[in-house]
């Protein structure tokens, strides 16, 4: 609205723009408001479920699993890294 009243300099044009509403202003400028937190079949509503206990041991105990899985890699890793260092120290004496 400044911007057409200082601007442009058409201070009729600005009061117009300031009367209309969100929609209307929407429409002249050829606008689609859409609203994301709309329930609609693009954001079907999530349902919240609770896990069971069982459900959680179970979920705790493979991701204890995959940790430790990870860990000896890690741990395998090292020690093919400590072994090429130690090469290196001795190749350097």
């Amino acid at each position: 609205m400044r911007f057409l009243r200082d601007v442009v300099g058409d201070p009729e044009k600005a009061e117009e723009v300031a009367r209309m509403s969100p929609e209307e202003y929407a429409e002249h400028k050829r606008i689609t408001i859409q609203n994301p937190f709309s329930v609609s079949a693009a954001y079907p509503q999530r349902r919240a479920t609770m896990a069971t206990r069982q459900q959680l041991q179970d979920r705790i105990a493979e991701l204890e699993e995959e940790n430790q899985s990870l860990t000896d890699k890690l741990d395998s890793i090292q020690d093919i890294v400590s072994e090429e260092d130690d090469e290196d120290e001795d190749d350097d004496d």
